[in-house]
């Protein structure tokens, strides 16, 4: 690509630049589902270690407030950055409604957000980053078949 066009960033360094306040250029929504679920098991990780699970919501309403402000730009609605870190705290709240850009934009600013409120260093958020892309690859399926030459025979009893 050319210097007018650079190409997107990849999820992780766009999570630690946002995290970082250093927002590139071409912020916008993720590219594939694969990089929208890294953001979301990338912003599940970040709440759950500033909340726990019986967080009064106050506090979170508290951590969305100081989020949604701070990234006014973006408007972020409150509700629903307040949902989606209820229901990664495990509770059953009505997300499904939520549309996807707004879920990329709540799980990319917020999540930033947290990471200034827990003073992450670098290190620590690029180990979050990584231990999120590990759990969004894909498992691969086993295949239907075992090949049977593959498998040792059993050793003769004497």
């Amino acid at each position: 690509m050319s210097a007018v066009f650079p190409p997107p960033p990849r999820l992780g360094h766009l999570l630690q630049a946002v995290s970082r306040q250093d927002v590139p250029a071409r912020l916008g929504a993720p590219l594939s589902d694969t990089e929208r679920r890294v953001w979301e098991i990338a912003f599940g990780l970040m709440v759950r270690r500033r909340f726990l699970t019986d967080s009064p919501l106050a506090e979170i309403g508290r951590s969305v407030a100081t989020a949604v402000h701070f990234h006014a730009a973006a408007a972020l609605p409150a509700l629903d950055a307040e949902m989606l870190v209820r229901e990664a705290l495990g509770e059953k709240v009505p997300v499904e409604d939520i549309d996807a850009t707004v879920r990329s934009g709540v799980h990319l600013l917020l999540s930033a957000s947290l990471a200034d409120e827990l003073a992450m260093t670098d290190g620590e958020l690029d180990d979050l980053v990584k231990q999120a892309e590990e759990l969004a690859a894909p498992i691969p399926e086993p295949s239907g078949e075992e090949d049977v030459s593959s498998r040792s025979a059993p050793p003769d009893a004497p």
